[in-house]
């Protein structure tokens, strides 16, 4: 497995929401990044996420029927990813994005809290410039099982400890444990140290894994834990209809 590289392949859902509020033109008024001084393989890997930036910008447009304040806001949002892009490149992806929770608070699968879930949440920077942020591994994994056309450059998940981003593939992983797990029956915690995993493992149980371990073990779980999250969601919507006919 190469550097900044995971041989899982994983698509994520398109918000140019997210980056409306970068940048201040677009890309017919403004200068791209100054890739020059780039090495030759960061420069062909900003071109690889221009390109995919690019071709999201022409869908944004299409939608927009030529609505002036509709194009205005795709030309925000193409400039605002490329600059980004560029500054991922500059940084070799080594560390943590900044803002992750604001830029998608919400898990897109489940629609749960990622504020909450700080200590799961997972966050994908893909080979073509977009990111994902969901509330889990599992969730993240359904979008992989769905989606195999997009490269994660990096994926990072919040320790559990201190909620803080963590590189996925470097973590200490725990598998299960007494600790109710998120989105799945089967708890997957990921922690910066060893020390900490192990630490976690005596007092609450479960057993140690690395990312490829998660991976397999979330997939296995996949089954159970969709039956279980709809036979709770059924209860729920049960629970609702009596409320609202006052039983």
């Amino acid at each position: 497995m190469r550097k900044n590289y995971v041989k899982w392949e994983w698509l994520a859902l398109i918000s140019l929401a997210f980056f409306m509020v970068m940048g201040n033109t677009g890309p017919g008024s403004a200068e791209e990044p100054d890739v020059s001084a780039l090495p030759e393989a960061a420069r062909a890997q900003y071109e690889a996420m221009r390109k995919g930036i690019a071709y999201d910008y022409d869908v944004c447009l299409e939608h927009c029927g030529g609505e002036a304040g509709c194009l205005a806001k795709c030309e925000k949002a193409y400039q605002g990813r490329l600059n980004m892009a560029f500054q991922r490149i500059k940084q070799g992806f080594q560390s943590a994005p900044a803002g992750d929770i604001e830029q998608a608070r919400q898990c897109p699968y489940c629609g749960m809290d990622r504020q909450k879930f700080a200590h799961s949440r997972i966050w994908v920077e893909y080979d073509d410039g977009t990111t994902l942020g969901t509330c889990s591994i599992h969730c993240a994994a359904v979008d992989m099982a769905v989606h195999i056309d997009r490269v994660p450059v990096k994926i990072w998940v919040g320790d559990y400890e201190t909620q803080k981003l963590i590189d996925a593939e470097e973590a200490a992983w725990v598998i299960g444990g007494d600790r109710m797990g998120v989105m799945t029956h089967r708890a997957k915690w990921a922690f910066s140290g060893e020390e900490a995993a192990r630490a976690f493992v005596k007092a609450h149980g479960g057993e140690p894994s690395d990312f490829d371990g998660v991976l397999k073990a979330t997939f296995e779980d996949m089954y159970q834990d969709l039956k279980m999250i709809r036979e709770k969601r059924k209860k729920m919507r049960m629970m609702k209809m009596k409320q609202q006919k006052g039983e």
